[in-house]
């Protein structure tokens, strides 16, 4: 499955709660939309390993009633079907949890029953995340819903230029105005994409999708 675990690239997870989230939530106000469900697409979600970070992160810094509101669509091509299971079902080794500070991980884990040295994610964060079979390259979303935010790390590199550069504008079509893309800190937007895009803060890749 390759190196995967929770609670990897923390700093620019823990930014969706601390910069991105109160972001929408401030133009949804100046623009009087009622709307309070929160969008978020992981794309290349492996084993879930990052879609499940970020929902116990949501779930230990938002109320209750905003993560309720929040729905994160795990997609992965997953030739080899390794990985609807884990997700659905929410079990991982002690190892792949190891990162997880303790007080986090009491409130969220309990021993898996069924899997001898797993852990099970609360249901409450796993009813959150819903698991999707997606193709990036068929260059449609996963949903015909806009994301508020949309993350993709550690995938595009695998793709050719123009592969890169189709998919993140399909990206950008798939986002809600002023929406969010997250991509890890060595990928850069294609040279023709950063008019479309402006990225929030130095020190992460978050990309705010502009207006026209």
């Amino acid at each position: 499955m390759g190196a995967t675990y929770f609670f990897r690239d923390l700093h620019t997870l823990n930014m969706v709660h601390s910069v991105i989230i109160p972001e929408i939530n401030n133009n949804r106000k100046s623009q009087g939309c009622p709307q309070k469900k929160i969008n978020i697409w992981s794309a290349g979600c492996a084993n879930g390993s990052e879609p499940y970070t970020l929902a116990v992160i949501l779930r230990e810094a938002l109320d209750e009633s905003v993560f309720s509101d929040v729905c994160i669509r795990a997609t992965d091509i997953d030739p080899n079907n390794r990985f609807e299971a884990i997700i659905n079902r929410g079990s991982y080794t002690a190892g792949e949890l190891s990162k997880i500070p303790a007080d986090m991980f009491a409130g969220n884990f309990m021993p898996d029953i069924e899997n001898a040295g797993n852990y099970v994610i609360n249901d409450n964060i796993r009813k959150q995340v819903k698991y999707h079979h997606h193709d990036l390259l068929t260059l449609k979303p996963v949903i015909n819903e806009p994301f508020d935010i949309i993350l993709c790390k550690n995938v595009l590199l695998h793709f050719s230029e123009k592969q890169r550069s189709d998919v993140i504008e399909m990206f950008y079509n798939s986002l809600t105005d002023g929406g969010f893309f997250i991509t890890e800190q060595t990928q850069k937007i294609p040279e023709h994409l950063p008019v479309k895009f402006e990225q929030m803060v130095s020190n992460a890749r978050i990309y705010r999708k502009k207006r026209f």
